[in-house]
C-alpha cells in the first residue's frame, strides 16, 4: 500500500532507524524528521513531520539518531544539532538546539554523543541528559569525517579522504587518533558489529574491516555491490547495502563470512534506494520518498543485474557487450534474449554462478531504427523473469524508462529456437516490498 505526503511538505528519506516495539520509524532528509506508524506493516501511516530551521516543509536534516524514550537527536550541515521530542508522534517539537557547520554522522557512548563534521572534526556532547546536552571537547585536524561508530572503547571514524579512523575512548571526553585505513573510495557510512566494521564509499562498495586490534582496523574484504554504496546495515548474519539503485544483501554470517561474503539477494528499488535498517528480524528501506518495510525469504534466489538500463548504438554497425552480473545466492539460468529487427544477441554464459559475471553482445546492422525500442533477456530470477532494457541508434538517441514487468512476449533462444515463457520459476522471493510509503 502506498500513502503520499502532505500539499505542504515533501521527504527525501538520508537516513531511517526501525523502532520494532515502538512500532514506529523514524526518518531523516528533506522534510525534516519524520515518524511513520507501523503498529500494521503492511499499512504504515505518516504521523507528523519536523523540518529543521524551524522553517517550511522543505528544510532537511541529514540524520538522526534515537535518544532517550521519547527523544532523537538529529543533524543538519547549516544548523547544527536538535534535540527532537518525539513523544507525541502527532506532535514533533525542537527540545534543544546547538548551532554548528557541517553536522553529519552521529553516534553514542559512554553518556557521550560523538558528531562528524565534514568541516574537519568530530564534536563530543555531554548527552548523560539527553534533552539538555552542553559541547564536552573537540577532535581536530581530520578532513572530511561524515558518519561515526562507537565500538567498545574505540570511535570509527568515515572519513571520506583520510578513509577509516580508529580514535580511543580511554578518556570518553578525549578522543585520541591512534589508527587508520586507506579507502578505495570515499567513506560515507559505517557499522560496527561483531568484531568488524562495515563501511559504505560510493564507487568503493561495501569495506569491511577487522578490529581483532580494535585501534588498528585491517581490511577484509571489499565487495563490488553494482553501484555507489549509500548506507549499511548488519542483521542476521546478513548485510544489507543501498546503491540509489537497489538493496543489495550479502551473507556475512550464514554460509558466508566478513572475510568472505556471500551474494545472498538483490532488489532493485522503485526509485532511489539510499537508507536501510534493520531490528528483530524486520527491514525498512528509504526510498527517496518511499518508506518501505521489507521481509527476507528464508533461502537465497538468483538475481539478474544488467549493467546498464538503455544501449546505445552510435552511426554504423558494431557489437557492444552489456555485463550481466548474478547478485543472488542462486545460481541464475538465462532462459532466452529477444531483440528487435537489427539486432542481434549472444551470451558468454548460460548459467552464472552467485557472483559470477557475464557478457551479453549485441550487434546492431547500422542501417535499422532502433530509436525508442526494447529488448528483453529472460531468466529464473524470481523478482524479475522478464528484465526489458532500451535500445537506440544514433549519438542523440535516449532510451526509455523501463518498467519492472515485462508483458507476456515471443523469447528467442539463444540458437534461434523460439519458446514463451508464461510464468515465474519456482525460486522464492527472498527480498521483496510487502508494504511501501
Amino acid at each position: 500500500t502506498e500513502e503520499g505526503p502532505g500539499p505542504t511538505w515533501f521527504t527525501e528519506i538520508l537516513d531511517i532507524t526501525l523502532l520494532p516495539d515502538q512500532d514506529r520509524v523514524i526518518t531523516a532528509g528533506q522534510g525534516g524528521v519524520v515518524v511513520f506508524d507501523v503498529t500494521d506493516r503492511s499499512d504504515p501511516i505518516t504521523r507528523d513531520h519536523i523540518a529543521a530551521g524551524g522553517t517550511g516543509g522543505f528544510d532537511r536534516y541529514y540524520h538522526v539518531l534515537p535518544a532517550a524514550p521519547g527523544l532523537a537527536w538529529a543533524t543538519h550541515r547549516d544548523d547544527g544539532l536538535d534535540v527532537l521530542d518525539v513523544a507525541d508522534a502527532d506532535d514533533l517539537e525542537r527540545a534543544d538546539s546547538f548551532s554548528e557547520k557541517g553536522y553529519e554522522g552521529l553516534a553514542a557512548g559512554f553518556d557521550r554523543l560523538y558528531v562528524a563534521s565534514t568541516q574537519g572534526y568530530v564534536d563530543v556532547w555531554d548527552a548523560e541528559n539527553p534533552r539538555r546536552m552542553s559541547w564536552v571537547s573537540r577532535v581536530d585536524g581530520l578532513s572530511r569525517p561524515w558518519d561515526v561508530a562507537v565500538a567498545g572503547d574505540a570511535l570509527y571514524v568515515a572519513d571520506g579522504e583520510d578513509g577509516v579512523l580508529a580514535l580511543s575512548l580511554a578518556d570518553p571526553d578525549a578522543p585520541v587518533l591512534v589508527g587508520s585505513a586507506p579507502s578505495a573510495g570515499f567513506p560515507i557510512r559505517l557499522v560496527a558489529d561483531g568484531g568488524y566494521l562495515y563501511v559504505v564509499s560510493g564507487a568503493g562498495g561495501l569495506e569491511i574491516y577487522d578490529l581483532a586490534d580494535p585501534l588498528a582496523p585491517t581490511l577484509a574484504a571489499r565487495v563490488d555491490v553494482g553501484g555507489s554504496a549509500q548506507d549499511v546495515t548488519v542483521h542476521d548474519g546478513l548485510a544489507a547495502v543501498t546503491t540509489q539503485e537497489a538493496v543489495v544483501l550479502l551473507d556475512i554470517g550464514r554460509a558466508g563470512t566478513p572475510d568472505a561474503p556471500l551474494p545472498f539477494a538483490y532488489e532493485e528499488t522503485e526509485q532511489f534506494a539510499m537508507a536501510v535498517h534493520a531490528a528483530d528480524g524486520e527491514w525498512v528501506v528509504g526510498d527517496w520518498n518511499i518508506m518501505g518495510v521489507w521481509d527476507v525469504g528464508a533461502g537465497p534466489a538468483p538475481a539478474l543485474d544488467l549493467g546498464q538500463d538503455v544501449v546505445t548504438f552510435l552511426d554504423g554497425a558494431e557489437t557492444l557487450e552489456v555485463t550481466i552480473t548474478n547478485r543472488g545466492g542462486a545460481p541464475l539460468d538465462l532462459a532466452g534474449v529477444e531483440v528487435p529487427a537489427g539486432l542481434t544477441a549472444q551470451v558468454s554464459d548460460l548459467t552464472l554462478a552467485p557472483g559470477q559475471t557475464g557478457l551479453l553482445a549485441l550487434t546492431w546492422d547500422g542501417l535499422t531504427d532502433l530509436e525508442g525500442l526494447e529488448a528483453c533477456i529472460a531468466s529464473d530470477d524470481p523478482s524479475r523473469p522478464e528484465l526489458k532494457f532500451g535500445v537506440t541508434s544514433g549519438a542523440e538517441g535516449e532510451g526509455r524508462v523501463i518498467g519492472q514487468n515485462a508483458p507476456d512476449f515471443e523469447l528467442r533462444d539463444l540458437d534461434g529456437a523460439t519458446h514463451r515463457l508464461s510464468e515465474q520459476l519456482g525460486h522464492p522471493v527472498v527480498l521483496a516490498y510487502f508494504a511501501t510509503w
